[in-house]
C-alpha cells in the first residue's frame, strides 16, 4: 500500500524527488523482506547479498555520478536530459517493473533489476538535478 502512494506520489510530485526515490526503495526492500523467503530455502544467501548489493551500487553511482556532476560537460549534460526527457527511464514505469518484480518471487532476478534500474533512474535525476 506504501510503496502505491509513493508510486502515485511521483505523478503528483508532492514529496522531493530524493525523498520520494528513497522511500520507494526501502519499502519495497522492506517488501521483499517480508514476503520472499517463505518462497525460499532458508538461510538462503540472496536475502544476505542483495542488500549489500543494493548499497554498494547506490555508494558507486553516488559517488562516481552524483557528486561529479560539476565536472560534466555541456554534451553530456544534453544527452543526459535528453534521456531524461525521452521517456525511456520514466519512473512511474519503472516504478511499476518494481511492483512486479515483487509480485513475481518465481522470477526472483526481476526484482533486483528493476530495482536497479531505479537506483539508475535516481542517478540521473540527480545528475539533472531537477525532476
Amino acid at each position: 500500500m506504501l510503496i502505491t502512494l509513493l508510486a502515485t506520489g511521483f505523478k503528483f510530485k508532492k514529496i522531493p524527488y530524493k525523498l520520494r526515490y528513497d522511500l520507494f526503495s526501502v519499502g519495497s526492500l522492506l517488501v521483499w523482506f517480508a514476503y520472499w523467503p517463505p518462497f525460499f530455502r532458508y538461510a538462503t544467501p540472496m536475502f544476505d547479498f542483495f542488500p549489500l548489493y543494493f548499497a554498494f551500487i547506490t555508494a558507486f553511482f553516488s559517488l562516481v555520478f552524483i557528486t561529479k556532476r560539476e565536472n560534466m560537460d555541456p554534451d553530456a549534460i544534453t544527452f543526459l536530459q535528453w534521456l531524461s526527457d525521452s521517456g525511456r527511464f520514466n519512473p512511474l514505469l519503472v516504478m511499476l517493473a518494481v511492483i512486479t518484480g515483487l509480485a513475481m518471487p518465481e522470477h526472483f532476478l526481476l526484482f533486483p533489476v528493476a530495482l536497479t534500474i531505479l537506483i539508475i533512474r535516481f542517478t540521473l535525476a540527480s545528475c539533472l538535478d531537477n525532476e
